[in-house]
């Protein structure tokens, strides 16, 4: 039995979580701009050094964070979602929590339910939009769809990485618009104070940035792929951030001079990350660039130069609540 719902995209952004969100919402008739999407959820803002080991600056900071709490963060896009998720055990077995959420996927989407999901072609979020029962598996738009085809093995699915994360729009909702924005805001300083993902000791929020500058100042292992992707998602995240600034500024004029502020300290801060993506260019990483004291001195001070402006923009961020809450 194969069952498959059409009409779904995954949208442009290197955040694939809000790349799989913002095509759901669309195909369910309640589009939202990138910008908004990012700024509402939350992942305008999210930062977390990937370190393990002596190796820091890891792919895994970007998808690093408290997906639990995404499920009322996303509610803010207008629909009540479920979420099917947890860590799966390093000695096994799966089959049981695989199964479970298989159960729990194909009952969504029978129901005409698009799924955002995790780790299929790759450690990333795409669209489930269906299954083949005969063949044993998920119909899945991701970054590597048009390569690899839609088709994902149950059996092979999770990878080793060992995290299962589905969320399913259930219905519709009217978010009281004022509350969402305070609660919007609210999550962008916590963001930035490193509370939206476990207490691992993993850098997060502003302090990841000071610790990314510190490693490289150092002679810290940093990932070659790793840092330059973490750089290319960072920047495009708070571009998006910029941009959800401006438009509540503009939407709520009692609020536009701290938010004003806030959003040009943080398109500083995009300037000052820029020089780092022609230094560490993605995919390749600049070669022997992170590995050149050099340069390695000037990409800390451009990350020092970018932590400052996210500070200013939380000082912002701070006065525009304190303006809500009279």
């Amino acid at each position: 039995m194969r069952h498959e719902i059409s009409g779904l995209r995954l949208a442009p952004n290197w955040t694939s979580a809000a790349a799989a969100l913002e095509g759901i919402l669309e195909f369910l008739g309640q589009p939202l701009p990138r910008h908004a999407v990012m700024g509402l959820t939350g992942h305008a803002w999210h930062s977390c050094l990937g370190t393990k080991g002596e190796v820091t600056a890891l792919p895994s900071g970007v998808a690093d964070l408290d997906w639990e709490a995404m499920v009322g963060r996303y509610a803010r896009t207008g629909f009540r979602w479920e979420r099917f998720g947890g860590e799966l055990p390093v000695e096994g077995p799966w089959e049981e929590m695989r199964e479970a959420a298989i159960a729990w996927a194909v009952g969504h989407l029978e129901a005409g339910r698009p799924l955002i999901g995790w780790d299929f072609h790759l450690h990333e979020h795409g669209i489930v939009y269906g299954y083949d029962r005969a063949r044993g598996g998920f119909l899945v738009h991701d970054m590597l769809t048009e390569e690899l085809g839609p088709f994902v093995l149950w059996d092979v699915w999770p990878t080793s990485v060992g995290k299962l994360e589905l969320f399913a729009p259930v219905e519709a909702v009217e978010p009281d618009a004022v509350e969402s924005l305070g609660q919007a805001l609210q999550t962008a300083l916590d963001c930035f104070d490193g509370r939206d993902g476990p207490d691992d000791g993993q850098p997060r929020g502003t302090a990841a940035l000071d610790a990314w500058a510190d490693a490289l100042d150092g002679e810290t292992e940093v990932d070659r792929a790793g840092n330059a992707y973490v750089l290319v998602v960072l920047q495009a995240a708070r571009m998006d951030g910029a941009a959800f600034l401006a438009d509540v500024a503009n939407a709520v004029p009692e609020l536009s001079t701290p938010l004003l502020e806030a959003e040009g300290a943080i398109r500083e801060q995009v300037k000052a990350l820029a020089p780092l993506i022609t230094l560490f260019p993605f995919p390749s990483g600049g070669h022997g660039n992170v590995n050149n004291a050099g340069l390695r001195r000037a990409a800390a001070m451009a990350l020092r130069r970018a932590a400052k402006h996210e500070r200013d923009a939380a000082s912002g961020i701070r006065g525009a609540l304190e303006l809500l809450g009279e």
